[in-house]
């Protein structure tokens, strides 16, 4: 009956790493699919849990916190954790168990406002929210690891590609449905409901991502700093020594801030200056998903057929500049419609690259080891930039605080030209 169903599956063009792979890169290739389908319907419905604050009368500022507690966690337990993720050199159950509690805290969230009046609500589901970063930045630390390590490089920008496709595609419809039945159901129980069901996709997140297999061969053996003062010392001396590393980290600082520093103007802009309701929201959202499958599709073309990362690392960086700068300057959500799909091709082209180019610039064989000193400044960024755009968009307004974030991104794209990023390969 197996062999029956393999071989309909062959005659409908179903790739034979699909219905019978023949090692541990095509199992993972396969996983990596299943994968992509549960992180793409659970982050699909998480957009609107910034919304759901938003419309419990949060302040910017708490939105703005939303984005920053990550980093705040990540800040002070980037080191101890990297350090207890060193002891082992499989970080397969690290990744799968940490994604695996944070999906959870989802659910918890979005629960809570059926519960309790609006301003305990809002204080209870930031502790949720608090809680969650600690599995959240072991995700952050091990996913550029275990995305390096679970496909053969010349195979690499395949499998980037064909789960992030499947995860735009399962990202755009979730959050597609989530705002036609939010339009219709804009109480507290709507939004529990329709994060509630996206949160049993998490089993396609978990249990696939369990068994990715890494040969022993592409996995780094680092031995636990001695105590925390060596983990710092080692961070300083990966960035001093190693100029690839270093101009890389200086240069994705800047442009990470622009994104970052955008994410929760977003909400705030949609609901507070263009009155937007939920289903333009989810259909803006719905769009920017189902763009990413062509962003993925042009980008691994164009960096396989013609080695062009560079090209698209800039492009595509500039183009995303352009998002938030036309949010600010719209007066409706319709024109963002048209525009969401430059930022879902733009997106993808930056996703496919840049975990290559950062792969590229770290020392050969310390790509566990030096993660820590690169998340340790990307957690920073994350921390202070949407506090910075939150706290302009109070002083000021969205418009304003957009426009700045869109400035960031310009000059992030600026050094990655300058600092030729991605063009020398590490030698060091």
């Amino acid at each position: 009956m197996h062999t029956q169903f393999t071989q309909w599956l062959r005659t409908l063009g179903v790739p034979s790493w699909m219905t019978s792979p023949r090692d541990g890169d095509e199992r993972n290739m396969t996983r990596g699919i299943l994968d992509g389908v549960g992180v793409g319907i659970v982050e699909g419905v998480r957009v609107f849990i910034p919304v759901l604050f938003t419309r419990l009368g949060a302040d910017p500022l708490i939105i703005g916190l939303l984005s920053s507690m990550p980093a705040i966690a990540g800040i002070f337990l980037a080191i101890p954790l990297g350090m207890l993720i060193s002891k082992s050199n499989n970080v397969i159950p690290w990744y799968a168990w940490s994604r695996l509690l944070l999906f959870l805290s989802y659910p918890i969230i979005a629960v809570v406002p059926l519960v309790m009046n609006a301003d305990t609500a809002i204080i209870v589901m930031l502790i949720v929210v608090a809680a969650s970063t600690i599995p959240q930045t072991t995700l952050t630390l091990v996913f550029n690891v275990v995305m390096g390590s679970i496909i053969d490089i010349s195979r690499r920008y395949f499998l980037m590609s064909l789960r992030w496709s499947v995860l735009g595609i399962s990202n755009g419809i979730a959050v597609f449905i989530a705002g036609r039945y939010l339009a219709g159901h804009s109480d507290f129980t709507g939004y529990a409901t329709v994060i509630g069901i996206a949160s049993i996709f998490t089993v396609f997140a978990f249990f696939p991502a369990k068994k990715y297999e890494v040969p022993e061969d592409r996995r780094d053996v680092q031995a636990e700093p001695p105590s925390m003062r060596v983990a710092l010392t080692n961070i300083g001396y990966y960035l001093r020594n190693y100029p690839n590393f270093r101009l890389f980290v200086l240069c994705q600082a800047v442009f990470q801030a622009g994104v970052v520093m955008a994410i929760p103007l977003f909400p705030l802009h949609w609901v507070r200056t263009l009155q937007a309701d939920d289903n333009a929201i989810g259909t803006v959202s719905m769009i920017q998903s189902v763009t990413l499958l062509f962003g993925y599709t042009l980008g691994t073309y164009f960096a396989t057929k013609f080695n062009a990362r560079v090209g698209i690392l800039r492009i595509c960086a500039i183009a995303l500049g352009v998002y938030p700068l036309i949010t600010a300057l719209v007066g409706s959500m319709e024109p963002l419609i048209f525009v969401a799909i430059l930022w879902g091709i733009a997106t993808a082209g930056i996703e496919l690259v840049i975990i290559d180019i950062l792969l590229d610039s770290c020392p050969p064989g310390q790509v566990t080891a030096v993660m820590p000193a690169y998340q340790l400044v990307m957690f920073f960024v994350n921390l202070v930039a949407p506090i910075l755009g939150t706290w302009v968009a109070r002083a000021t307004d969205t418009t304003t605080a957009l426009i700045i974030a869109a400035v960031f991104h310009f000059v992030g794209a600026i050094l990655f030209i300058i600092f030729r990023i991605g063009i020398k390969k590490q030698t060091e």
